[in-house]
């Protein structure tokens, strides 16, 4: 595959103030490229990432170099090689696993890194030409890391206007930051994926659990539910883990596929009556078993609710008003019927009919 790449920028990495500053020249060349607010978002971070991974793991000294790649589709894709001066990566493998680390810190630098990038390489095998445009091939480096996120061909930004959604959560009282998640995303103007994440425990281990598990679903939104979790299972080892319900709602065959792993509640309240959803037993991001799809009908007046076990069982869908905007019911729901020792999240979702 023939490569080109232009817009050359390299810079040297030696200090704190550095992060701030490759950061926001890899966000300017994200803009001008065609990256989305969301994308450039992640693409700040994972620089974020490298750089830090210099100064805290990679002898305090290096440099970055980002481009923009084209492939001979016309493709495009903004690229980055870090490297660093210290002491090289002993095991890689381990090393890109959340919680895995050398020193004091949480071990989420290179996990996060891998999750932000389309393609990712550790001392990759790399021309003379190369070495030779980044001006890297006379310098010391014991590490380099080269990594690229492709420009989005196409990118859907709008509602299903068909779905009325409502959610509301809170952090166990006494606690900075909630250990639940929750997940409303339209991937499409008939299709939406749904979700709430329960991070086992509460408090901010539990916060880095749930919100990384989001994180991996926005990441991977057009795999089928089922394989879904599992990449989020993988990809969130070394937290504390999770519990989660997901399902895809598609509006054009009036159908949502459901996978729940964990003690998440969710039903279905039709006008015949509720459906309960099935989940499996386990922890995402430890051990589980392997995720089934429950297929359901989902119509118009059709509600889909869920709620982590913050919430008490002392109600049942009888004692709420469906046609209500779901909004109005969530709040509802955890003003009345949330636990004081724990974090507490509801979602409804309902097909306008």
């Amino acid at each position: 595959m023939e490569i080109k790449r232009d817009h050359i920028l390299s810079l040297e990495i030696e200090n704190e103030s550095d992060v701030g500053v490759c950061r926001r020249k890899a966000v300017n060349t994200a803009v001008k490229m065609g990256f989305d607010e969301v994308k450039t978002g992640e693409i700040a971070i994972l620089v974020s990432e490298l750089v830090t991974n210099v100064l805290k793991h990679g002898g305090g000294k290096g440099k970055i170099v980002i481009c923009q790649l084209e492939d001979n589709n016309n493709k495009k894709a903004i690229e980055f090689w870090c490297c660093d001066s210290g002491n090289g990566i002993s095991n890689i493998k381990n090393a890109i696993q959340d919680g895995y680390s050398e020193k004091s810190t949480l071990g989420l630098g290179l996990g996060t890194i891998q999750r932000f990038s389309d393609e990712l390489e550790i001392n990759p095998v790399s021309s003379a030409k190369v070495k030779e445009i980044f001006s890297i091939e006379n310098h010391d480096f014991k590490t380099c890391i080269r990594c690229l996120k492709w420009v989005p061909a196409k990118i859907w930004i709008g509602l299903n206007h068909k779905l009325l959604p409502g959610a509301a959560s809170r952090p166990k009282p006494g606690e900075q930051v909630n250990g639940d998640a929750f997940l409303i995303n339209h991937t499409g103007p008939d299709t939406t994926i749904i979700s709430v994440i329960d991070g086992l425990g509460h408090g901010s281990q539990a916060h880095i659990a749930s919100h990384l598990a989001k994180e991996q679903l926005l990441l991977k939104q057009d795999l089928p539910v089922d394989e879904l979790i599992k990449f989020v299972h993988n990809s969130i080892r070394g937290t504390r883990g999770v519990t989660i319900a997901l399902a895809l709602v598609n509006t054009r065959i009036n159908k949502m596929s459901f996978c729940g792993i964990g003690n998440i509640e969710g039903y279905i309240m039709t006008p015949q009556g509720k459906i309960n959803l099935l989940s499996y037993g386990g922890i995402c991001g430890h051990n589980m078993r392997t995720p089934r799809v429950f297929e359901n009908n989902f119509r118009p007046g059709d509600s889909v609710c869920f709620y982590s076990d913050g919430i008490t069982t002392r109600w049942s869908p009888e004692d709420i008003d469906w046609s209500k905007p779901p909004q109005t019911n969530t709040e509802l729901i955890l003003n009345q019927y949330s636990r004081p020792n724990d974090d507490a999240t509801v979602l409804i979702v309902r097909y306008a009919s």
